[in-house]
């Protein structure tokens, strides 16, 4: 029986043995599963936020005169960007829901670039945008101010216009009554107040030129438009009263009218801009009766006072022809370019010398002397 019993105790002392060798070769088995760890494997990705830098591609500084600007930023993100969301003043402007953004050539720099027009208030206005992506979100923002540009005075321009068609008998010419009326029109539809004058005699002429000198002290423009004939003599220039008759050179001063008291006219009522176009170089209408002299050819240069244009149809000592259409050629070219929007007064000019010498096969080349201090456009844009 004690045999038995020992048998027996033996064989469940193994049997316990056996359990516990097996629990420790499971646990050590799972404790070399554990060391495999693949949790590093599933973790998100870290998505910086957008970075937002405004760019003013112009170089334009925080106040402005104009209440319409564009807006340009540059945003730099390492995911797609989800929505960006402009405000003016706290609110929020409408952008394209499917807002694409592209490079800006002329942001070279920068990754991604959009640019938005917005409306500013008077006085400052905060300007803020914000971009979402994956990551979140990033601001920026900026002052501008608006300030209204101060109100452009309007300048008084005052013109005194003559046109002498009707001289006696062989001396007619065919043009300057149509110059004088065209260029009238012309110069009230750039804002002109125009005095017009045609077939003056010497004394209608000196009595319009007059009137001229004393009401141009209420304007800040003057200008002085002649068609018909003219004459120099002794280096000085002649515009002839279509009841001139000099029998000789020396009675030019008495008959004719001085050109120069026109400048002296301006000189005298202190206009910032005086203008003086002699469309007058025709041949000498008395040559042929004169003994002696009369040999000098168109106009001689002029000298006017400071903030002067003084614009002649042909180069000095030279002339031109009358024409045959309803203008002379000179005036038909400065009346096509004086109303041209944006053309300096310079540039006025300059055209209707190409025209005229162009159209005169370089026979007639008009000629400008200057003294401006200032620009001037017969048309602003």
């Amino acid at each position: 029986m004690k045999t038995y019993l020992l048998i027996t105790f033996g064989f469940l002392l193994s049997l316990v043995t056996y359990a516990q060798e097996s629990e420790t070769t499971i646990s050590t088995s799972r404790s070399g599963r554990q060391k495999l760890n693949t949790q590093g494997l599933f973790t998100p990705e870290t998505v910086a936020a957008p970075q937002i830098t405004f760019q003013m591609g112009n170089g334009e500084s925080d106040i402005v005169q104009t209440d319409h600007i564009i807006i340009k930023a540059c945003i730099k993100t390492s995911k797609p960007l989800i929505r960006l969301e402009l405000f003016v003043n706290d609110v929020l402007q409408q952008l394209n829901r499917d807002l694409k953004v592209t490079a800006d050539p002329q942001l070279v720099s920068c990754e991604h670039s959009v640019a938005q027009a917005v409306q500013l208030q008077e006085g400052s206005n905060k300007i803020r945008l914000v971009a979402y992506n994956s990551g979140g979100n990033a601001t920026n923002s900026f002052i501008i101010r608006y300030e209204k540009p101060a109100p452009i005075v309007q300048e008084k321009r005052l013109a005194l216009v003559i046109g002498n068609a009707n001289y006696p008998s062989s001396n007619r010419l065919a043009n300057p009554a149509n110059d004088a009326e065209d260029m009238s029109k012309a110069l009230k539809n750039v804002g002109f107040e125009v005095m017009q004058f045609t077939d003056l005699d010497n004394r209608s002429m000196l009595r319009a030129i007059n009137e001229f000198g004393t009401k141009l002290n209420d304007y800040q423009v003057g200008l002085f438009y002649y068609a018909g004939h003219g004459v120099q003599s002794k280096g000085r220039n002649y515009l002839v009263p279509i009841d001139a008759k000099p029998t000789s050179e020396g009675e030019i001063e008495y008959d004719c009218f001085l050109a120069d008291r026109i400048l002296t006219k301006m000189e005298d009522a202190h206009t910032r801009t005086n203008i003086v176009v002699l469309d007058a170089c025709r041949d000498n209408p008395f040559e042929r009766s004169w003994s002696r002299g009369g040999d000098e050819k168109g106009l001689s240069a002029m000298n006017g006072p400071s903030g002067t244009y003084l614009a002649f149809a042909t180069s000095p000592g030279k002339t031109a022809a009358d024409g045959t259409a309803r203008n002379g050629l000179y005036t038909a070219m400065l009346l096509k370019y004086l109303s041209v929007p944006g053309l300096s007064i310079e540039s006025v000019f300059k055209q209707v010398r190409l025209e005229v010498m162009k159209q005169s096969n370089n026979r007639q080349t008009p000629w400008e002397l200057s003294s401006l201090i200032g620009d001037f456009y017969f048309m602003s844009k």
